[in-house]
């Protein structure tokens, strides 16, 4: 079996690679074409969970033991660890160990470009991150990946984060001038895409729909019941919301909030598969606002972690093992 680091998947997948892999699991997720459990969710205290996540597709098989530490952050640990296993579905021989930080923090961070792709406007040239930890790297590479963006402003309670952040940004393809943001109000204000990657209990922004006016909004960082990144503002303004798969409105407080107190229909919700499976342009109603949140899925490491391997094995990459 072969072991993919966090450097040999970094090298073995370029930006549009983890994008066309993230559009191929929404299009398999649209036509019901995998097998996939909803994924096991154990609490071990303080806020920490241990998650397993398995998923069948094609001629592979994919399981990820993930765990999620909000508490972490502060002590300098990963908030997300874990390994990602990619099996032959036929004879369920173990083909590949792969770091299961840098697959979920890339294939989560390409769940975003997408979104972006087909739900920002085209002219967007601003994005503002709120939440600077590791996440909030990938983020904001695929959104440059898929717009043409001169500035990005970033914003955290921890200045040691957007230091680190502003560093790695440099440090990175990206281009773009970086700006730090004295509150998420002054980020929202001066930005045509917002992201949302925090471990946030309550909502990041003021309760103020001029923040959100012809912005394109991504949610990233819940994935508990009661917990959400944005106001009810938001959810004044937007015709749709989109979602990558249907349970999320059943997980995320970001959905279950307004669906609950009535700011939101079931109706209003899509797929972003759907949409683009349907070719058609996305509803932006009057206000021109797109909101979508994504709380992930296996199916995504499954294709992910599909194309390190093959593009591994082709470019030489990873360390064989012996079972």
């Amino acid at each position: 079996m072969l072991y993919l680091n966090d450097s040999d998947i970094q090298q073995a997948l370029t930006p549009e690679d983890l994008l066309s892999s993230v559009e191929e699991a929404l299009r398999v997720y649209e036509a019901r074409s995998f097998s996939m459990p909803e994924r096991l969710a154990m609490a071990t205290g303080e806020g920490n969970q241990l998650l397993l996540m398995p998923c069948a597709t094609g001629d592979h098989m994919v399981t990820k033991l993930v765990s999620v530490y909000p508490g972490n952050r502060p002590q300098g640990r990963s908030v997300i660890d874990g390994i990602v296993v990619l099996y032959d579905r036929a004879t369920a021989e173990i083909l590949a160990l792969l770091d299961g930080k840098a697959v979920t923090a890339m294939r989560t961070g390409a769940v975003t470009g997408i979104s972006i792709r087909y739900l920002a406007r085209a002219k967007s040239r601003s994005v503002g991150l709120v939440g600077c930890g590791v996440q909030g790297y990938y983020q904001l590479l695929y959104a440059c990946a898929v717009r043409d963006i001169v500035r990005i402003g970033l914003y955290d309670i921890e200045p040691l984060a957007v230091e680190a952040l502003t560093e790695r940004l440099r440090a990175s393809p990206v281009r773009a001038q970086i700006e730090v943001a004295d509150s998420p109000e002054a980020l929202a204000r001066s930005s045509d895409i917002l992201i949302t990657a925090t471990t946030a209990r309550q909502p990041v922004f003021p309760d103020d729909p001029a923040l959100f006016v012809g912005k394109h909004c991504v949610a990233i960082g819940s994935f508990e019941p009661e917990v959400r990144e944005y106001p009810d503002a938001l959810f004044r303004l937007v015709d749709k919301v989109w979602v990558d798969l249907d349970f999320a409105k059943e997980e995320s407080g970001e959905l279950i909030v307004p669906l609950r107190s009535g700011l939101l229909q079931e109706n209003q919700i899509e797929t972003l598969g759907h949409l683009i499976a349907s070719g058609c342009p996305p509803a932006r109603g009057r206000h021109g606002t797109t909101f979508s949140k994504s709380v992930g899925m296996a199916l995504f490491d499954l294709t992910t972690a599909r194309r390190a391997y093959l593009n591994a094995l082709e470019a030489g990459l990873g360390t064989e093992l012996q079972a």
